[in-house]
């Protein structure tokens, strides 16, 4: 058996295992063997901790460095995008500049050329101008003495026009006035006739001057009443012999009632009036003046007739009286009366029935209505029906 040594973990010195040392010293060698072992597997343990924590730091240094290289290289990048975009959008401005520059010398070329054509507009305008104003005064001076010749018989020209047309003027007034006169004249006559059918409307004869037409008033039994005598005047100005005139016109036709009917009337008189033993109106009122003056003759006319002949009329009118004529026409009167008397009598005797039947209708309606609506407020009592004023007694009966 080989000698076996073990080493001393102090003094690092090989003591050879012989049977001389006890069990304690093996048991105690044993010991710090292992306490040796165990410290040394701690200090590989540290040691590789230790490595471990370098390596570690070593890698995230690595990876730190890694990182910044990446981002700098990134920034870098980035730069230079960055400068790239920018040299891109300077040459872009640059075109935009160029452009805006190209648009504006466009405009300053248009508006050039417009102003040159205005210019040009203007210029060709004035030359324009220029040339009519020397055409005008050639011609002016060129008609100058024509024009002066011919002053003289235009002067007179118009000295004979203007007479001429004050001439005309003159007559067309008179023909006017006249002409609107007799139109004045026909419409007076147009209406007399339509609103007096049984008289005679006349045009005065020739020969009577003022007159204008003769109105022979006729009753409806054709009986000649009297004579009315027209004047119609369509003037500005009123003038006081017309009545004069009218008054002589009278005498000579034998006219119970002169008229004139004028557009403008004398002073004192707004509508119509009598002055002098003549009428005179305004046009709108002549036919009533009118109406009223022919009943008037109407009735002095009747009363002259009765007049005449009283003595024989009352022969006439007795005869009459106790003639079989006379009685027979009251007798038929009497008659009438009597049948009329007996239908009236009649109608009222059936009316009477009528109403006497509708009232007592019209009574047992209202009963059995009264009766009707009492029951229903015996039923349901006086507070659940409406009130009705005509079933009720009046205001202060019921105490």
């Amino acid at each position: 058996m080989a000698d076996q040594t073990i080493t001393c973990p102090k003094c690092k010195t090989k003591i050879p295992l012989t049977d001389t040392l006890t069990g304690e010293i093996r048991e105690q060698l044993k010991v710090e063997i292992e306490k040796d072992v165990a410290l040394r597997e701690k200090a590989v343990a540290e040691g590789q901790k230790s490595i471990d924590e370098q390596v570690s730091k070593k890698v995230d240094a690595e990876k730190a460095k890694i990182m910044a290289t990446a981002k700098e290289e990134a920034s870098k990048n980035n730069e230079l995008e960055m400068q790239n975009l920018k040299k891109a959008d300077e040459e872009k401005g640059k075109e935009l500049e160029e452009m805006r520059k190209k648009a504006i010398e466009s405009m300053d070329k248009a508006r050039e050329l417009e102003t040159k054509d205005k210019n040009r507009e203007l210029e060709f305008a004035k030359k324009m101008d220029e040339a009519t104003k020397k055409i005008a005064e050639q011609t002016k001076i060129e008609a100058d003495d024509a024009s002066k010749k011919k002053l003289l018989e235009k002067d007179t020209t118009i000295a004979q026009m203007q007479k001429a047309l004050e001439e005309a003027q003159r007559k067309a007034e008179q023909g006017s006035m006249q002409t609107q006169g007799d139109a004045q004249e026909t419409d007076l006559k147009l209406a007399l006739q339509s609103a007096f059918t049984t008289d005679t409307i006349e045009d005065v004869p020739t020969g009577i001057r003022g007159a204008d037409l003769i109105q022979t008033v006729f009753s409806s039994m054709a009986q000649k009443q009297g004579v009315i005598l027209w004047e119609s005047k369509n003037t500005k100005v009123w003038n006081a012999e017309w009545v004069k005139k009218l008054k002589d016109d009278q005498i000579n036709i034998k006219a119970d009632v002169v008229i004139i009917a004028t557009q403008v009337l004398p002073e004192g008189i707004e509508t119509f009036g009598f002055r002098d033993g003549v009428w005179i109106t305004a046009y709108k009122y002549a036919l009533p003046l009118v109406g009223a003056l022919r009943y008037q003759l109407s009735e002095l006319s009747r009363v002259k007739q009765s007049v005449v002949g009283k003595d024989a009329k009352m022969e006439l009118l007795y005869n009459y009286l106790g003639g079989a004529e006379f009685k027979n026409r009251i007798e038929t009167i009497v008659m009438a009366f009597v049948s009329l008397k007996g239908g009236l009598d009649a109608e009222k005797r059936a009316m009477e029935k009528i109403w006497n039947k509708r009232e007592k209708e019209i009574e047992r309606v209202m009963k059995n209505t009264t009766g009707f609506y009492g029951d229903l407020e015996g039923i349901m009592g006086t507070m659940a029906l409406p009130s009705i004023k005509a079933l009720e007694l009046p205001s202060g009966e019921d105490e």
